[in-house]
């Protein structure tokens, strides 16, 4: 068993180790977790009540503070670090490099999520700085960035948006950087991630709201989050589906990889356990077969969304190692 564990996460072909599995998942929930926070309050009628709403507050969190530890893991992950800011540099002189044009969609990512929070929370924002703070200069100075922000409130959330389902189909596009390996060079893997990193980002933000600020099945945007859940883990299992067969009946590399990656190795219990059973199956079932009662219990609820998240997680980390077992 030890042995089958080493090679699982040791072989000659690996280039890439699991900390970018983290780093991708991370980078999946802020996504996922701003695109919810943008369409609760698309739809919520009282936008006075937003800066109030458990689940967009949480959203807000999780969207920003993820992006930051996503770039930590990458800084840590780098054999020097120190030299981080390199990245930054090489990627004006290098267009091609997706990691540096990456970086970048993090920092314009990151400004705009700033933007949106100062603009919703501008009054909540004040409150903490000025129990710490009672500087009037800083106060003016927020209020005046604010407004000034609240005139282009309509043009940051579109961008916001645009800029959210970017980041979730970067965290598939960057694996198709080691060309050479079948399962990662597939042109359907950022639409997996985006769909994955969507579910991910409303699991946890629902999770996050429940236990933190106490949120319940009559949270306002509850009941939508779980309405868009039910598709999306749809469309992940369809888009797996399309992943599986358009590889079965592709070139022999892509047959191969495939064949080793649901089939003949360690990664493959991890798919078909951990991928379709944990993080599709039981969420779905658990959506059409629990009763209402059951479904409004908060232990469900986090019992649910745990389940999602646990898929994700073992989609990033079977994608990255198994994707990486066969060369073409």
């Amino acid at each position: 068993m030890m042995e089958t564990l080493n090679h699982a996460f040791h072989f000659e072909t690996l280039v890439w180790h699991w900390p970018i599995a983290i780093y991708l998942f991370v980078l999946g929930v802020s996504s996922g977790s701003m695109c919810l926070a943008l369409t609760i309050k698309h739809f919520e009628p009282d936008k006075e009540s937003i800066s109030k709403n458990p689940l967009v507050i949480s959203a807000a969190i999780l969207a920003a503070s993820m992006v930051a530890l996503g770039l930590i893991i990458l800084v840590i992950d780098l054999s020097k670090p120190l030299d981080f800011w390199k990245v930054l540099v090489y990627q004006f002189a290098n267009p091609t490099s997706v990691m540096g044009r990456g970086v970048t969609l993090f920092i314009v990512y990151q400004v705009f999520t700033f933007a949106w929070i100062l603009t919703v929370f501008n009054k909540e924002i004040l409150a903490i700085i000025n129990k710490f703070i009672n500087n009037q200069t800083l106060n003016k100075f927020i209020n005046t960035t604010a407004d000034l922000l609240a005139r282009f409130s309509k043009p940051i959330e579109i961008s916001l948006l645009v800029l959210s389902i970017l980041l979730g189909v970067y965290t598939g596009f960057l694996l198709s950087v080691l060309v050479s390996y079948p399962l990662l060079n597939q042109p359907i893997l950022p639409l997996l991630f985006l769909a994955s990193g969507l579910s991910s980002g409303i699991s946890a933000t629902v999770i996050f709201s429940i236990i933190v600020f106490s949120a319940h099945s009559y949270t306002k945007g509850m009941s939508l989050s779980h309405r868009l859940e039910t598709p999306i883990v749809v469309c992940e299992l369809i888009l797996l589906m399309m992943l599986i067969f358009g590889m079965t009946f592709g070139l022999a590399a892509e047959q191969e990889a495939i064949r080793v990656a649901i089939a003949e190795s360690f990664w493959a219990y991890v798919f078909w356990i951990g991928v379709i059973f944990i993080g599709i199956i039981c969420p779905l079932a658990l959506t059409f077969f629990a009763s209402d009662t059951l479904k409004h219990q908060k232990s469900f609820i986090i019992g649910q969304a745990l389940l999602t998240l646990v898929g994700v997680m073992s989609l990033r980390m079977f994608i990255l190692y198994a994707g990486q077992m066969v060369i073409a």
